[in-house]
């Protein structure tokens, strides 16, 4: 699989929260994530999974772009599996996406997400 993601989330037409969710995996392996909203910085150097973050409404996030940079150490002491799951919720359905590399043990791989909203 991949470890770039480029989407396109659909909106809804109501000010309902977007919400984001990462989780690291596979077991025992850590990250560091960098998450900006066109050029606002969301979160910066944040520490292992992410549950539920705010991002926006529905109402104000039109043709924004979501950015998220994820990197995945090999700290797991049985295997080189990682994998990064991204989970948007509150727009017109909620979408979740599965990226995964197998890497060298001990070493990083860098994940990538673009996700920008639309509303019709």
């Amino acid at each position: 699989m991949s470890t770039d993601l480029v989407k396109t989330y659909i909106l809804n037409r109501s000010s309902e929260e977007i919400k984001l969710s990462l989780i690291i995996g596979g077991i025992e392996q850590t990250g560091t994530s960098l998450i900006t909203l066109n050029d606002d910085m969301v979160l910066k150097d944040y520490q292992g999974d992410l549950h539920q973050k705010v991002i926006g409404q529905n109402d104000n996030l039109h043709q924004k772009v979501l950015n998220i940079i994820t990197v995945i150490t090999d700290t797991a002491p049985n295997h080189n599996h990682t994998d990064l799951y991204v989970l948007l919720e509150g727009g017109f359905v909620t979408k979740g996406y599965k990226m995964e590399e197998e890497v060298q043990p001990g070493a990083s791989t860098v994940y990538t997400a673009e996700i920008t909203f639309y509303q019709f």
